[in-house]
């Protein structure tokens, strides 16, 4: 199975955001990661969590970032967002969605800087993805992903951007 990594600025990416995930749930919301160095692989393909959130970043570095919880996990995260405040039934749906694309756009907007350029990296507003059960590969991208163990459930983070931004020399696992 051939070994891959990122170039520089890719794996700054994904490690800011591994690691600005993990401060967040520890130290904001409360939640313990059991997995501190999550396993980065390079699928061709990801299956996504019913829960997904999607960022894009503009500029000169243009990558897509996804973030798919556990059912559990999300429940935890509205509680610890809720700080108590009873909801009615009725806005449950509403506020996991905003919960989710919360998580995502503060995770993703305090990670990141421009690692290539002094350039302003802009981030799209969140989106939620709803009918999508995977994305794939397509020949001119690449995927990497990470899943983040909570005591609460999982975390799948992914990263897709064009194939050209990687190497194929140093060290992640190709699925």
């Amino acid at each position: 199975m051939e070994k891959e990594q990122y170039t520089n600025y890719e794996n700054e990416i994904l490690v800011a955001i591994l690691s600005r995930t993990i401060s967040f749930l520890n130290d904001e919301m409360g939640i313990t990661v059991i997995s501190k160095n999550p396993e980065i692989s390079s699928p061709k393909k990801v299956e996504l969590k019913k829960n997904t959130a999607m960022i894009a970043t503009g500029g000169s570095v243009q990558v897509l970032i996804t973030m798919g919880y556990d059912d559990v996990l999300l429940e935890k995260l509205m509680e610890a967002f809720l700080e108590g405040e009873e909801i009615d039934e009725e806005e449950i749906d509403e506020i996991r969605e905003s919960v989710s694309s919360e998580v995502i756009n503060i995770i993703v907007g305090n990670a990141l800087t421009n690692p290539i350029d002094d350039t302003v990296l802009n981030i799209t507003p969140p989106i939620l993805i709803y009918e999508a059960k995977s994305l794939f590969k397509h020949k001119s991208s690449k995927i990497a992903a990470a899943t983040i163990k909570t005591n609460f459930g999982d975390m799948l983070l992914s990263i897709i951007g064009p194939k050209e931004s990687f190497v194929n020399e140093l060290n992640f696992k190709e699925l």
